[in-house]
């Protein structure tokens, strides 16, 4: 996939996921059939993103977060979701081995604590 197609489905990944997951006066309301189609989104989004690779570390990075927000907000939990979800941090983990300091690898570093919490250890980090 090319760079810039992979990197615009990306953000319109973490788009959709910021609706749900709103910060300080970013709310916004959403009625059920919105909250149920956007939920939808996401999962197809996740669908579709889940088995591609960042063409540079920084885009898998950047992947690997969308992907982690994702599966955090899915409300369709089930085994091959929490599967997707378990693979998608070991990913991360090697690539926040790999990725220099920045602001993107704060970010994907919070989020995959947050997550591990949930599952048994994965390889202390």
């Amino acid at each position: 996939m090319d760079t810039v197609v992979l990197q615009d489905k990306i953000d319109h990944l973490l788009r959709s996921v910021r609706r749900l997951l709103p910060v300080g006066s970013d709310v916004c309301y959403l009625y059920s059939d919105d909250f149920s189609q956007l939920h939808q989104s996401i999962r197809n989004q996740l669908n579709e993103l889940y088995p591609l690779r960042g063409e540079t570390m920084e885009q898998d990075a950047s992947l690997c977060l969308a992907l982690l927000l994702g599966y955090s907000v899915s409300m369709y939990a089930n085994p091959e979701e929490e599967s997707k979800k378990y693979n998608t941090l070991v990913r991360s983990r090697h690539v926040l081995q790999t990725l220099s300091a920045s602001s993107l690898k704060e970010q994907l570093l919070t989020v995959y604590h947050e997550l591990t919490e949930s599952f048994e250890p994965i390889e202390n980090f």
